[in-house]
């Protein structure tokens, strides 16, 4: 089912999909950056079979309302409380990838009596700050404003070549660069070290947005977590959805 639902005056776009009418648990699903609640379609195809499968646009992406500030991790996780709450969810399973896992690791810590079991998928977060995402930032406004003050006379094909040469993403919005500049500088490693609830941190062996290592380091901050790799990069949950689907399914059931 694709619907909408109104969570402090912002329309939510989600989806909700259960083919069993005895779900073994609900499995509530964050994205990434680039994003959506498209993003967990290759996974909710089969989880729907065991499971209550809700997966959104958070605010700012998909097709979700654009807050009127700019948020950050702890709006984020109080987004998805209040999400979960106008739902009537009692006790879930979270799931989130990269921005959404670290959104997930700062609901988790707030919020643990309300979940089962908490997922983490090449989560960001506890990372070193990242020059590279820092420049793209300032190279991104920089551009804006320059081809602000050119107007026509700047061609579009001279604004790809801007762009394309920066690897940035043209049509980001204003908002979600202010988001991105915000989220970057929120380190969560002290986060991570107070979360209680069971976990399963997830990596792909050839990730190269946030390498393996940064996934074992998490693991180990969290007391008693489950670290596992499969094969594929930082979207490796659809890239071996198989292998993720199988594993995401024994972990949850597993008492």
């Amino acid at each position: 089912m694709d619907g909408t639902v109104s969570v402090n005056g912002l329309t939510i776009r989600y989806t909700r999909e259960c083919s069993t009418d005895n779900p073994l648990a609900v499995l509530v699903f964050l994205h990434g950056w680039e994003g959506s609640s498209r993003s967990w379609e290759s996974n909710i195809a089969e989880f729907r079979n065991e499971f209550d499968c809700i997966s959104l646009d958070m605010p700012g992406f998909g097709v979700s309302d654009e807050p009127k500030n700019v948020w950050g991790v702890a709006e984020y996780a109080q987004f998805v409380r209040d999400f979960t709450q106008v739902l009537e969810l009692q006790k879930f399973v979270l799931l989130g990838k990269s921005f959404g896992g670290r959104v997930a690791m700062f609901y988790a810590c707030k919020w643990p009596d309300t979940l089962s079991k908490l997922v983490l998928v090449a989560a960001a977060g506890t990372e070193q700050k990242n020059l590279g995402t820092q420049l793209k930032i300032v190279l991104a406004k920089t551009g804006k404003a320059v081809f602000s003050l050119l107007g026509q006379n700047a061609t579009e094909s001279l604004r790809d070549l801007f762009y394309k040469t920066a690897n940035i993403k043209k049509d980001q919005s204003d908002y979600k660069w202010e988001v991105k500049k915000l989220v970057t500088n929120t380190n969560l490693s002290g986060t991570a070290e107070n979360i209680t609830t069971p976990t399963l941190v997830v990596w792909g062996t050839g990730d190269k947005v946030l390498p393996l290592s940064i996934g074992k380091e998490l693991s180990k901050k969290i007391k008693g977590s489950h670290f596992l790799e499969i094969p594929g990069g930082h979207s490796a949950h659809q890239e071996s959805s198989k292998d993720f689907n199988a594993l995401i399914t024994e972990y949850v059931n597993r008492n």
